[in-house]
């Protein structure tokens, strides 16, 4: 009887450890991945404007004009598009950004404010533009030539519009010569400024500019008077 009892008490010790005992971890399951600090993906919560991150290319943005006179080339960036020549004037805290198509005077090297005022809502300002040229393809005489250009603006700063007459009055590429004796860049500001050029055969254009009558703006005095 005192044996049948140990038999007992030891089979029944053996099953209770039996059970708390862990099965063993089976070698090909797979690892378990916590998706706690995983990124996940953005719903659009039924927006149709959604749009895919892994889908958006970068866009290429164009530097930040600054808040002073300044004149460059706006490149083309497409076939359609056509090379601009911009200026970048600047009145109180009013700003003028004003792009012309030209491909030929491109990046000019000087560029100088020759005469501004200001009369009510309307700034008149004179520009002198000049660069070497550099769309030169099959005329190598022209890898010293310039290109030069008065550009004058009748600016409304009340409105931001402006009224723009230009001039070229040298051009390698065009075979235009300035023949004018002293160089424009030095003119005093207070005199007039008469610009006389050469475009072939017996054409002697001659371009006036007069601060006293400045709302005339550019005058071209092969057209305004008889020769």
């Amino acid at each position: 009887m005192q044996k049948l009892f140990i038999f007992l008490f030891v089979f029944c010790a053996l099953s209770i450890a039996g059970q708390n005992k862990k099965a063993p971890a089976k070698k090909n399951a797979e690892p378990r991945t916590s998706t706690d600090n995983l990124l996940q993906p953005w719903e659009s919560n039924g927006d149709s404007s959604a749009v895919d991150s892994s889908q958006m290319e970068p866009k290429e943005v164009e530097p930040a004009i600054p808040r002073a006179f300044m004149v460059y080339t706006k490149k083309a960036k497409a076939k359609t598009d056509r090379t601009k020549l911009c200026f970048n004037l600047v009145s109180k805290d009013t700003v003028l950004n004003y792009c012309i198509n030209d491909s030929i005077c491109r990046d000019p090297e000087t560029f100088k404010i020759l005469y501004e005022s200001k009369l009510g809502d309307t700034t008149f300002v004179l520009v002198f533009v000049d660069a070497f040229t550099k769309a030169t393809g099959d005329n190598p005489r022209c890898d010293a030539g310039k290109e030069t250009k008065l550009v004058f603006f009748r600016w409304n700063t009340k409105t931001n519009k402006a009224k723009v007459k230009q001039k070229v009055v040298s051009s390698c590429i065009r075979n235009i010569v300035n023949m004018t004796k002293d160089p424009i860049v030095n003119w005093d500001g207070n005199s007039i400024l008469e610009v006389s050029y050469y475009k072939g055969g017996s054409d002697f254009p001659v371009v006036k500019f007069d601060p006293a009558q400045v709302q005339l703006g550019l005058q071209d005095l092969s057209e305004a008077e008889p020769r």
